[in-house]
């Protein structure tokens, strides 16, 4: 029997180790990623959140990533480095999330929280109740009404747990006889 030694290479990489409350480096620059990508795409301009966030970047005193002053090559310097998996552009965006984080509108920072977090549900939900209750005030038409009350109760009832569900869907079928 050959015994291994703890110097010896057994030929299998070991894991990292890592800590369950730590999201792993990879995850949050993809996400980044996709989030500054949304922005750009919802603008349709590169050049404007490109410029957007270096100005930022510069405001909040950074020194340490060089920058040209002509904005389509800090466009595309900056987009080089999110779509590269280099150690050095993880890096270069690691040092600029603040500042990206700083200007992300609200709407691409959902992307850079889990989707399972209750805080996303919730907002969501909040975010489905005040169409809702829009459709309502407004008096709109009732295919739109409908649509917008049936988004808000199905985000509503995604808060709570599986058995909560099933009381509610019972109540509410026992208020309308013949119509569940």
């Amino acid at each position: 029997m050959h015994s291994i030694s703890f110097q010896q290479n057994t030929g299998f990489p070991p894991a990292a180790m890592i800590n369950r409350n730590h999201q792993h480096q990879a995850d949050k620059h993809d996400q980044i990623r996709a989030a500054v990508r949304a922005w750009s795409a919802s603008l349709d301009n590169q050049d404007v959140v490109a410029g957007i966030i270096v100005e930022e970047w510069e405001r909040q005193g950074g020194t340490s990533l060089d920058f040209p002053d002509e904005l389509s090559r800090q466009r595309q310097k900056l987009f080089r480095w999110l779509d590269s998996d280099t150690a050095y552009a993880r890096e270069n965006i690691r040092q600029l999330t603040p500042a990206i984080l700083a200007v992300l509108p609200l709407e691409f920072r959902g992307r850079l929280i889990g989707q399972d977090c209750f805080m996303t549900r919730y907002a969501a939900m909040e975010k489905e109740i005040s169409e809702a209750k829009q459709a309502v005030m407004l008096n709109a038409p009732q295919h739109q009404l409908v649509k917008e009350v049936r988004e808000g109760i199905e985000h509503l009832l995604n808060m709570l747990p599986g058995e909560a569900v099933v009381q509610v869907l019972s109540g509410i079928a026992a208020m309308a006889p013949g119509v569940m």
